[in-house]
């Protein structure tokens, strides 16, 4: 059985009502049952519920590679601008 671990998680709400909606950035790692570990960085969105606790809606992993961390820091504002740009028409 694989024991999954969050080492560090940062939140930030957004959507039209504060409290609403969120989405969180975390640094994770699996624990196989031999003790062999495997980090990696989750994206998660998700919303509040009204005891407050979460629901969670989707989820993003990324490899702890610097090729792949890199390549989504490059492209994500490019692809976010282009989405932008493409609203404004």
């Amino acid at each position: 059985m694989v024991e999954f671990e969050t080492i560090e998680k940062e939140r930030q709400d957004y959507g039209n009502f504060p409290g609403e909606k969120f989405i969180e950035v975390s640094r994770n790692k699996a624990i196989q049952d031999d003790g062999s570990e495997n980090s990696f960085i989750q994206i998660a969105t998700g919303y509040y519920n009204d005891d407050e606790s979460v629901n969670y809606n989707k989820r993003f992993t990324v490899p702890t590679d610097e090729k792949a961390v890199d390549h989504i820091v490059e492209k994500l504002p490019e692809i976010f601008e282009k989405e932008k740009e493409a609203r404004e028409e």
